[in-house]
């Protein structure tokens, strides 16, 4: 019975990652079982934050793996705050580009965020901004200018973009770029010896996080899924190790005190590849479920606000009160992946 409710799941997450599954606007998922813990304690993260967050209208990077993590969790539980679509109509489907720097990976991650909202709203005016963009750096790629991933996070800005409307618009331009940039960004940043990525936890955590939604998103014969669940599963190898017995992460990986946004971020990667067949269930799932715990009895306080979080580049220990919006939306996408692994979900 769990295998054939993970392989529900699944199908749906897939369909959602590439962008194939059609739905009229107005259909939400059918909500779980109500005995599912792991989707009470999502409403509750989402509801917390858009009640209460002070930046919400901002087109930043940190809102949009909000809004992914948001969808991921209407999708997972079919409970709906109608917060992303008005924010991606706001946006008016823009890339907040600096025009110095046109292909930066930090601003593709809005177009994770409409990819997801294109599931419901299938109109060419929410990814035509996206698709123009991805375009002109596919083509910068081809003529040699690799240099544009510089940092691991890149992997989960812009690495799902490449791949998910690749495989959707059926470009291998695309396809070719995302090969392209990863190889370049992985020979400077990561470290085959020891496994881990340039920097600290979260570092870490946002590549494997956006290798597993490359994986996700690509066909099962693709040799691009088959490179990219190598390095997952290199990565994984090494951050199982690393994790503490509470089941979080230490922000700098072996100090710095825990830290949730990385403790969600590795969660979904390791989750999101056993459920993707790439990772061995018997060794992550215990992994997976640690970091489960730790994050919803730790850092999700009982109204909902989730804390413990490092700030992006910073190297300040993380408090309870500390939070933002892309580990609230780690925390969601971490929780979709987690309910297709829970019986009653």
């Amino acid at each position: 019975m769990l295998k054939s409710l993970r392989r529900t799941a699944l199908v749906a997450v897939g369909l959602l990652a590439t962008g194939l599954a059609v739905a009229p606007p107005s259909v939400a998922d059918p909500a779980p079982a109500a005995d599912c813990g792991v989707t009470d304690l999502m409403v509750r993260s989402s509801a917390y934050w858009v009640d209460h967050d002070t930046d919400q209208a901002a087109n930043t990077w940190s809102n949009a793996l909000f809004h992914v993590g948001n969808l991921a969790q209407v999708r997972t539980t079919g409970v709906s705050n109608h917060k992303t679509w008005p924010w991606t109509e706001a946006n008016g489907w823009l890339l907040p580009l600096d025009p110095a720097h046109p292909f930066a990976a930090d601003p593709q991650a809005s177009g994770e965020a409409y990819l997801d909202v294109w599931f419901f709203h299938q109109e060419d005016r929410v990814l035509d901004p996206l698709r123009a963009n991805l375009a002109a750096e596919a083509a910068s790629v081809a003529r040699g200018d690799t240099r544009y991933w510089t940092t691991p996070d890149a992997l989960d800005m812009s690495l799902p973009s490449f791949t998910r409307l690749g495989v959707m618009d059926a470009d291998p331009a695309l396809l070719d770029a995302a090969r392209t940039l990863f190889r370049d960004a992985r020979r400077r940043l990561f470290d085959d010896v020891t496994g881990l990525w340039r920097g600290n936890a979260q570092a870490n955590g946002f590549a494997m996080s956006g290798l597993a939604k490359a994986v996700l998103a690509l066909p099962a014969d693709s040799p691009d899924r088959a490179e990219y669940a190598r390095t997952l599963r290199r990565s994984a190898e090494t951050m199982r190790w690393l994790q503490r017995p509470d089941g979080f992460f230490d922000a700098e990986l072996l100090f710095g005190g825990k830290e949730s946004s990385s403790t969600a971020l590795v969660t979904h990667a390791l989750a999101a590849g056993i459920n993707a067949g790439v990772l061995d269930e018997d060794t992550y799932l215990p992994v997976v479920r640690r970091g489960w715990t730790a994050l919803t009895t730790s850092a999700l306080r009982d109204s909902g606000r989730f804390g413990y979080v490092q700030a992006r580049g910073s190297h300040r220990p993380a408090g309870a009160d500390d939070s933002a919006a892309f580990a609230v939306g780690a925390f969601l996408s971490a929780g979709q992946q987690v309910a297709a692994l829970t019986p009653g979900c």
